[in-house]
């Protein structure tokens, strides 16, 4: 079964996916899309890596 990526908007097999829920504190609640891999490894991966790398910090 395909999916619609969130970010690009291509249509990709749910195997190629990255299940993404964001909460963002509004009226809208709850964002809840899947995105294609590339996209996730350009633009979503690499912050959640800084978040990664500021907690092992000291």
């Amino acid at each position: 079964m395909p999916e619609t990526c969130g970010i690009c908007g291509e249509t990709v097999p749910f195997d190629a996916t990255v299940h993404t829920v964001i909460h963002i504190h509004s009226e809208a609640g709850v964002l809840d899309v899947y995105v294609c891999r590339p996209c996730y490894e350009e633009r979503l991966g690499p912050m959640f890596e800084r978040v990664d790398t500021q907690e092992q910090s000291p």
